[in-house]
C-alpha cells in the first residue's frame, strides 16, 4: 500500500544536455499531471504522460522539466511578430494619449507572456529524448519509494484503527447477547412502577411477549457479524499490493453504516457509548485512508 504523499528528483547529463527533473504528488481522487515542459512539444508531452501512468495510479503530480544546454546553435530566442506589432502599436496609442512616457525596454518586452519563447535547435535529438525519459523514471522511483516508506505508516496508522474497532465490536457483542434478558427486567420494574401493587396478576405470557418483540427490534447480530467481516476485508486490502484507496475508502463507509444502523436500532446506553466510541475512530478511519493511492 502506498501514500499519495511523495517525492522524487533526479538529474541527468549527455553531450552537453542537462536535464534536472523534480516530481511532487499530493492526494486527489484520480491521477492529475501538472506537466511543465520546456518546450511545447505534444509527442514528447504525450511519452511523458504514458510513462507516469504505468508508475502512478492516483494523486495529483506536479512534474518539473529544468533542461540546460550548451554549445553554439544550442538554444535561441524567437519573438512572435504578430503579437510583437500589437504590443508597439498599443504603446504608439498609449504615448499618443499621453499615459505613458518613452519607449519600451527590453526588460518590458521579456514580462509579456508568449512574446519570447527560447527554443533548443538541432542538440534536441533521439538521444535526448531517451535521457529526458529516462531521467524522469528515476524521478518517478524515487516518487515511488517515498510513497512506499509512507504508506508503511499509514498502515499502521490504519490498523491501529482496526483493532480499535474491533475491540468496539466484541464489547457490543457481550453487550447484545445480555440485553434480551436486561429488557425483559425493565420491562418487569416499568410495569411495576406503572400499575402499582393493588391491581391484578399481569399475564405472564404476555410480557415474555413483549419483551421478545423488544428484543427482536434491538437485535444488532447480522449488523455485528457484517462489521466483523467489513474489519476483516480491510485488513485483506492493506496487506495488498497495488492502489488499495478506493476500496478502503468504499469498506470505512459500509463500516460507519454499520455503525450507524446499530445506533438507530439500540436503546441501550452501554451500547450507544459503544457505537459513539466506533464512530469516533471509523471517522480517524476515513480520514487517514484518503492518503491512499
Amino acid at each position: 500500500m502506498r501514500s499519495m504523499t511523495g517525492f522524487g528528483q533526479a538529474v541527468g547529463e549527455q553531450d552537453g544536455l542537462r536535464i534536472s527533473v523534480t516530481v511532487r504528488s499530493v492526494n486527489h481522487r484520480y491521477l492529475d499531471l501538472a506537466l511543465r515542459l520546456r518546450d511545447d512539444r505534444p509527442e514528447i508531452e504525450r511519452k511523458v504522460r504514458e510513462l507516469v501512468a504505468t508508475r502512478v495510479e492516483r494523486g495529483r503530480l506536479d512534474l518539473s522539466v529544468e533542461v540546460e544546454t550548451s554549445g553554439i546553435g544550442a538554444a535561441r530566442a524567437r519573438v512572435d511578430a504578430g503579437l510583437m506589432d500589437s504590443v508597439e502599436a498599443l504603446v504608439e496609442e498609449l504615448s499618443d494619449r499621453g499615459l505613458i512616457n518613452g519607449g519600451v525596454r527590453l526588460g518590458d518586452l521579456l514580462r509579456i507572456p508568449e512574446l519570447v519563447k527560447f527554443e533548443r535547435g538541432a542538440d534536441w535529438t533521439e538521444e535526448a529524448e531517451i535521457l529526458l525519459l529516462d531521467v524522469i523514471g528515476e524521478a518517478l522511483d524515487g516518487l515511488v519509494t517515498t510513497r512506499s516508506e509512507e504508506g508503511l505508516k499509514l498502515t499502521r496508522m490504519l490498523l491501529e484503527r482496526v483493532e480499535g474497532l474491533e475491540a468496539v465490536r466484541r464489547e457490543m457483542q457481550e453487550l447484545a447477547a445480555e440485553l434480551p434478558s436486561r429488557q425483559a427486567v425493565a420491562l418487569r420494574q416499568r410495569l411495576d412502577q406503572l400499575l402499582g401493587e393493588n391491581v391484578e396478576p399481569l399475564d405472564e405470557q404476555r410480557v415474555a411477549q413483549e419483551a421478545a418483540i423488544l428484543a427482536d427490534r434491538s437485535d444488532v447480530a447480522e449488523e455485528l457479524d457484517r462489521l466483523g467481516a467489513h474489519l476483516e476485508q480491510f485488513r485483506v486490502v492493506c496487506d495488498q499490493q497495488g492502489s488499495a484507496g478506493k476500496r478502503l475508502d468504499f469498506l470505512a463507509q459500509e463500516i460507519f453504516r454499520e455503525l450507524n444502523t446499530i445506533g438507530s436500532k439500540c436503546r441501550d446506553s452501554d451500547l450507544k457509548r459503544c457505537v459513539v466510541d466506533g464512530k469516533v475512530l471509523c471517522e480517524q478511519l476515513r480520514e487517514q485512508v484518503q492518503n491512499v493511492e
